[in-house]
């Protein structure tokens, strides 16, 4: 009996060490024993702050470094220059779906439900883009280039990225599309 009891207290004390010594560990528990750092999940609060917020940029092949140009980090560290004009965003996005690639399930295509003027950006961009990759940035981080295809049915409001990203972030913007799209979009009866 005192020998699982010492077992036990030495995993505890490996466990407390190993976690007090991990960076993220600490900014998290001092994140939440701050009551000044209060971060809300009700997209229509001030505090709320947006995650994962997606942008569909223009690739530009030779930066002139113009106003509307801007170099960007990728995922990898590198970097790639962008034009600034978003052609789509989040801010049309209603609803995300992380879909797993058939025989590589370590792979992430998106599939976005968007509204009304959502779709209409859609079209133009898989028409006026079609022959030219164009980027996936996340939270201002470049992750993935890919060539938009037309939505499969006109009367449909969801369309497909395959863009090939990896679980985590497509998760995470499948479950914060909801989210971004009410803060993006605020009911108007509270702006007065």
């Amino acid at each position: 009996m005192r020998r699982n009891w010492m077992a036990v207290f030495v995993c505890g004390l490996f466990i407390l060490l190993a976690a007090g010594g991990c960076e993220a560990f600490k900014e998290a528990w001092e994140e939440a024993m701050d009551p000044e750092a209060e971060t809300t999940d009700n997209p229509n609060s001030p505090e709320f702050k947006r995650k994962y917020v997606v942008h569909l940029n223009a690739i530009v092949k030779y930066p002139r470094a113009g106003e509307l140009e801007r170099e960007i980090n990728t995922f990898d560290g590198k970097t790639i220059w962008i034009n600034t004009n978003q052609l789509f965003s989040s801010k049309n996005i209603r609803d995300a779906k992380a879909v797993a690639r058939p025989g590589n399930p370590e792979i992430f295509d998106l599939q976005f439900k968007v509204d009304r003027f959502g779709k209409l950006q859609w079209q133009l961009l898989s028409g006026n883009h079609n022959d030219e990759p164009v980027a996936l940035v996340v939270d201002g981080v470049y992750f993935a280039s890919f060539y938009p295809e037309p939505a499969d049915d006109d009367a449909s409001s969801w369309v497909t990225l395959r863009v090939g990203i990896n679980p985590v972030t497509a998760r995470g913007i499948a479950r914060n599309a909801k989210k971004n799209y009410t803060n993006l979009n605020p009911d108007t009866s509270s702006w007065f």
